[in-house]
């Protein structure tokens, strides 16, 4: 499992701070990515080794079966390496043994990502979990499904020939499959299932995995018949990208991985979503009413997961020590100042979400759905334009390659501005702005340090 090393040139630089690069240049950032996982691990087992005794056996062992499962089962373990919670369980182990006292091995995020190669390659091992609501999640597979009162219980995974085992020590026991993500559902096992019929099945719904969401949205498993619902929304948001935005839906292709669903919040009908930085190829959200507005999520998602994989590879961001301390911006999609990443990420993102709207309007019949797609399209390609401004004028903020990124997403701005629209669709979208504006002015009046 040794890592490559990636760079981007300025060929492929250019082309991703225009809001594309292409599923080949998604695939190197997926590969980058994974590449970086790679070099988690060794940062971790080198961090236990400090520590040496007990911790750093433990973690030495569990490297020692992920090692195991690399050899007999290369493409499996990669898979379950790949996998995108996979990334924030191994920055929480580095960052767990880099304190002075690190936590019980067994509850390490490492032991259940050693658990999952484990179980998906047929090793003949045992390795001790603990058991968090629902049970016990292998990240690329599945959760055991245990009863609340196993909460917090100490679990023993014990692998052989024919098949796995997890037992609580309290004479609980439940029969885990092999070398399968899609497998069948039965007692107490949970595995993860596809995000939608067909050839899309290599995007899974991972309705168990708690890492992927907030205490507030934990992912919750979905019924069979809300199972169906998203299956075939997502189904149809594909069709409708493949048809009208090839290129959009062969990055989504190459590059997206999993789809978390979370419940909408309390009392609220409007949906969300997300992503993060160590999480490549995953989407948190809720399930959007309508194809359409699920393929927008699509593109806007996997735009984060393309510009957080480029941060991993260039510098675009000056150190924090010569931009202005605690500097925040207006975002004119967000109620709260945002620092420079997140306005970074916002603009790289709405710039691809104008280009969406801008060609679906062409495609749409009804004049009240053409218009509103007149109206996002105005909105966000001027909103995006005026974020781009607020960074270049900001002259401490950004590295040399990165005032050149934002200044190819200025021009690709540039040209989505010379695109006609409907006079009435641009008076909309700046009334939303201006009332956007005074909402956020008012609520963030005292705190305001930017912007």
């Amino acid at each position: 499992m040794t890592p490559p090393a990636y760079r981007l040139d300025g060929r492929l630089l250019a082309a991703l701070a225009r809001g594309g690069g292409g599923a080949e240049t998604v695939r190197l950032l997926r590969e980058s990515e994974y590449s970086r996982r790679l070099l988690l691990l060794r940062a971790t087992l080198d961090r236990a080794g400090e520590h040496g005794g007990d911790t750093g056996r433990a973690v030495d062992r569990l490297f020692g079966v992920l090692t195991d499962a690399w050899h007999t089962a290369p493409d499996v373990t990669r898979r379950i390496l790949g996998h995108p919670s996979v990334g924030p369980r191994l920055v929480t182990t580095w960052r767990i043994l880099d304190g002075c006292a690190p936590a019980a091995v067994g509850s390490l995020p490492l032991a259940s990502v050693a658990a999952a190669a484990a179980t998906a390659t047929g090793l003949d091992v045992s390795i001790g979990l603990s058991a968090a609501p629902p049970g016990v999640v292998l990240p690329g597979l599945g959760a055991v499904r245990l009863p609340d009162t196993a909460a917090g219980a100490a679990l023993l995974l014990r692998g052989d020939r024919t098949g796995t085992v997890l037992d609580t020590g309290t004479g609980l026991r439940v029969d885990l499959p092999h070398a399968t993500a899609l497998g069948a559902e039965r007692q107490g096992w949970w595995p993860l299932r596809g995000a939608m019929p067909g050839p899309e099945a290599s995007c899974l719904l991972d309705d168990v995995d708690q890492v992927v969401a907030t205490a507030a949205e934990r992912p919750y498993r979905l019924p069979e018949d809300e199972l169906r619902l998203w299956r075939a929304t997502a189904a149809s948001a594909m069709r409708l990208l493949r048809a009208r935005h090839a290129d959009y839906a062969a990055e989504l292709d190459a590059g997206l991985r999993t789809l978390t669903p979370v419940p909408l919040a309390e009392g609220s009908s409007a949906g969300r979503s997300g992503s993060a930085a160590e999480m490549f190829g995953g989407v948190t959200l809720s399930r959007p009413p309508h194809a359409r507005d699920l393929a927008e999520t699509l593109v806007h998602e996997m735009q984060h997961s393309k510009l957080a994989a480029v941060m991993h590879l260039v510098d675009l961001l000056a150190e924090p020590g010569t931009a202005e301390p605690g500097r925040r911006y207006y975002a004119p999609w967000r109620d709260d100042p945002r620092p420079l990443y997140g306005l970074l990420h916002g603009t790289y993102a709405f710039l691809s979400v104008a280009r969406f709207w801008s060609r679906e309007a062409a495609f749409l019949s009804d004049p009240a759905e053409r218009h509103r797609a007149h109206v996002r399209c105005a909105r966000w390609r001027e909103a995006a334009s005026e974020t781009k401004e607020a960074m270049l004028a900001d002259r401490s903020a950004l590295t040399g390659t990165g005032r050149r990124f934002v200044a190819a997403m200025g021009k690709a701005l540039a040209e989505l501005r010379t695109v006609p629209l409907p006079a009435s669709a641009v008076r909309e979208a700046r009334q939303q702005a201006e009332d956007h504006r005074a909402r956020w002015t008012e609520r963030n009046r005292a705190g305001r340090t930017g912007g």
